[in-house]
């Protein structure tokens, strides 16, 4: 049996990133069930369309960090910061196309701006956030054509 021992800088690190991770995949949840649930509502069904789009991404790149955090937690770690809740994200404040369009701007974008700044993250980790955040600047453009071509 071989047994590999982990320096203890390495492990702060990794569960540095793995706490970060892990409270970032709990707001990208809050945030697609939260636009789901407004697609669901919606009676432009081709509005809904691009929403379910949209958070059918946001389920992909849930599941590439949830396969990031298990590689991180591989390793047995000690994470003494309890896990939080995020506040509740009010769906009664998406009414229309431009409110969804600043929704996604706020829990997407920005969080995954904030996320890039911090200098504690590894290069592989940065370069997986980039692609998401290339991904979501995509999608949210298409969000924003679709809702100047459904006011024209």
């Amino acid at each position: 049996m071989l047994f590999v021992t982990i320096p203890d800088n390495d492990l702060a690190k990794y569960s540095y990133m793995s706490s970060k991770l892990r409270e970032l995949l709990l707001n990208l949840r809050t945030a697609r069930k939260t636009l789901e649930g407004f697609a669901n509502t919606c009676f432009d069904k081709s509005f809904a369309k691009c929403i379910h789009l949209f958070t059918s991404e946001s389920l992909q790149c849930e599941n590439e960090i949830a396969s990031q955090i298990e590689s991180l937690d591989g390793c047995p770690h000690y994470d003494k910061t309890p896990q939080q809740k995020p506040k509740p994200i009010a769906a009664d404040k998406l009414l229309h196309m431009d409110s969804v369009c600043d929704f996604c701007e706020k829990a997407y974008i920005d969080k995954y701006l904030q996320m890039l700044k911090d200098s504690h993250l590894g290069s592989s980790l940065k370069s997986l956030m980039q692609n998401h955040l290339r991904l979501f600047l995509s999608s949210l453009t298409q969000l924003r054509q679709f809702t100047e071509a459904a006011v024209n």
